[in-house]
C-alpha cells in the first residue's frame, strides 16, 4: 500500500505510485477536510506504532484538540497501519509505506500529500518524520515545518552523516519543539539550532479524563485481595524500561513484606527487534514471583487500573517525558522512579514521589516499601501529584501553545506572502 486514506485504500503499483480510490463516499464525506480559506491545513505525521504510546498520544490529543474555527487537522502514519483509537476523530487519516531503511518514495509520497490536501503545516515527530517531511515541505512544495522531538537520548543516537544532514534541515525548519526543557537544550546543543525557533512545550495529560470517582475494575476482577497493596508500572517491554530491575526489587521486597502485588501493563511491539518479554516472564517463573506479578499486556483501561494503585513505578534507563506518571499523577498516585531525564522533570524527590538510581536494586526496595507501609506518607505524596500536574502538566496548556505555535509559523507565512507580491 503506497498511500492510503481511512476507508480509501490503495494497492502499491510500483514504488512511486501513489493511488487513492473511493470505498465509501460517506465515510469519505465525514471526513473532508473544511478548506475554508481562513483555516490553517496541519498534517500531523509519525512512524505509527501498534499501540498508543506517548507520542502517539500527544499526537492524537493536538489532533483532537486543536481549535476547529482554526485549524483543519490531518494525521499521517509511515510505515504501520493507522490505529484504530483515531479512526473516531472524523479527520483525514492517511498511510505512508515504506519499504527500504531509507525509502526516497516515502519522502515523494508526503509530497503528494501535502500538494494534494493544501497543507500548510507539517508538524513532524520524531527525528526520521522529520527527515521525512523535508522534501515535501522545503522542495517540492512551500509549506511550513515543525518538527517535535520526545527524547534527548534519541537525537544522541544518529550517526555523523545523519548529524549533518539533521543540523541543515533544521536550519530550515520553522519551528523547533522539545517534550521538555532538557530535550530542548539537546536540540540546540547537538544541532545548534535557532534559540529563536527552539522552545519546549511540555506534554499535558486530561486533567478531567483521569478521574477516581469513575466506576471501573476493582481488585476482585484481578484476583487481588482487598487488603493487598498494589504497585503498578506502564510500559511496554523493551530494554529501556528495565522492567528487570523492578522485579529484582520487588522479589527482595517480598521477602520482608506480604500482601503486595505487581501489576505489570504493556507488551511487546511486534516487528520491534528488542523485547524483554521472554525474559521477564521467565525471571517471574523461576523466582516463583507468579502469585505476586500479574502481567495485564495492553490495555485501554488505565483510568481503572491507576484506580487500583497504591503506588506507579517507572525504572527506565533513560526517557523522553513519561505519559504514565503524569497520568498517574493526575490520578492522585503517588510515583517512585529511577533519577534520569524525563523522571526527574516529573518526580520532585520526597514531595510527589522517590527517586532511586538505575541498578540500586535495594534503594529501589526500600523507596517501595516506605511508601507502601505508611498511608499517610502516600497520601500526602498523592495530594502533591495532583496539585503538581494541574500546575505543570495540563493537556488544555501543551495544546495552547501548540496553537500558539502553528499561528505564529502562520503568520509569518503570510506575512512574507504579502511582501513577496508586494
Amino acid at each position: 500500500m503506497a498511500v492510503t486514506k481511512t476507508g480509501v485504500p490503495s494497492s502499491l503499483r510500483g514504488a512511486l505510485s501513489y493511488d487513492l480510490q473511493v470505498r465509501d463516499n460517506n465515510r469519505l464525506a465525514e471526513q473532508r477536510m473544511d478548506r475554508s480559506k481562513d483555516k490553517i491545513n496541519i498534517l500531523f505525521l509519525i512512524f505509527g506504532g501498534q499501540i498508543m504510546g506517548g507520542s502517539e498520544r500527544l499526537v492524537y490529543h493536538l489532533a483532537s484538540r486543536v481549535n476547529r474555527d482554526r485549524f483543519n487537522p490531518s494525521v499521517a502514519f509511515i510505515k504501520n497501519d493507522i490505529l484504530k483509537e483515531f479512526i473516531d476523530l472524523n479527520i483525514p487519516l492517511f498511510e505512508v509505506s515504506k519499504t527500504k531503511r531509507l525509502d526516497l518514495s516515502s519522502m515523494r509520497q508526503i509530497s503528494r500529500l501535502i500538494k494534494d490536501n493544501d497543507i500548510h503545516i507539517v508538524n513532524a515527530h520524531h527525528f526520521m518524520p522529520m527527515i521525512y517531511s523535508f522534501y515535501g515541505c522545503k522542495v517540492s512544495n512551500d509549506a511550513k515545518l515543525v518538527y517535535t522531538e520526545h527524547s534527548a537520548w534519541e537525537i544522541e543516537q544518529p550517526p555523523l552523516f545523519w548529524q549533518v544532514v539533521g543540523s541543515y534541515v533544521l536550519s530550515q525548519a520553522d519551528g523547533i519543539v522539545g517534550v521538555t526543557q532538557e530535550v530542548a537544550t539537546q536540540l540546540r546543543n547537538m544541532f545548534r539550532t535557532s534559540p529563536v525557533k527552539t522552545r519546549a512545550i511540555v506534554n499535558g495529560v486530561d486533567l478531567y479524563g483521569m478521574s477516581r470517582g469513575e466506576d471501573g475494575l476493582s481488585k476482585a476482577d484481578l484476583n487481588i485481595r482487598e487488603n493487598d497493596k498494589v504497585i503498578g508500572i506502564i510500559a511496554n517491554f523493551k530494554p529501556i524500561k528495565n522492567h528487570l530491575f523492578l522485579l529484582q526489587a520487588f522479589r527482595e521486597l517480598l521477602r520482608d513484606c506480604c500482601g503486595v502485588k505487581l501489576l505489570l501493563i504493556g507488551q511487546s511491539v511486534t516487528g520491534e527487534s528488542l523485547s524483554t518479554e521472554r525474559e521477564i516472564r521467565e525471571f517471574i517463573h523461576t523466582n516463583e514471583l507468579d502469585q505476586n506479578v500479574i502481567l495485564l499486556g495492553y490495555r485501554k483501561d488505565i483510568p481503572s487500573l491507576l484506580r487500583i494503585m497504591d503506588v506507579c513505578c517507572l525504572t527506565s534507563s533513560r526517557e523522553g517525558l513519561p505519559m504514565s506518571l503524569l497520568e498517574a499523577m493526575a490520578d492522585g498516585l503517588p510515583l517512585v522512579g529511577t533519577d534520569v531525564e524525563g523522571i526527574r522533570e516529573v518526580i520532585v524527590n520526597g514531595e510527589n514521589g522517590l527517586l532511586v538510581k538505575v541498578g540500586d536494586v535495594y534503594g529501589l526496595k526500600c523507596a517501595l516499601m516506605k511508601l507502601l507501609g505508611d498511608d499517610s506518607l502516600r497520601a500526602r505524596m498523592g495530594q502533591e501529584s495532583k496539585l503538581s500536574v494541574a500546575r505543570r502538566f495540563s493537556l488544555d496548556r501543551c495544546v495552547k501553545e501548540y496553537e500558539e505555535l502553528f499561528m505564529s509559523v502562520s503568520f509569518n507565512e503570510n506575512v512574507s506572502r504579502q511582501s513577496a507580491n508586494g
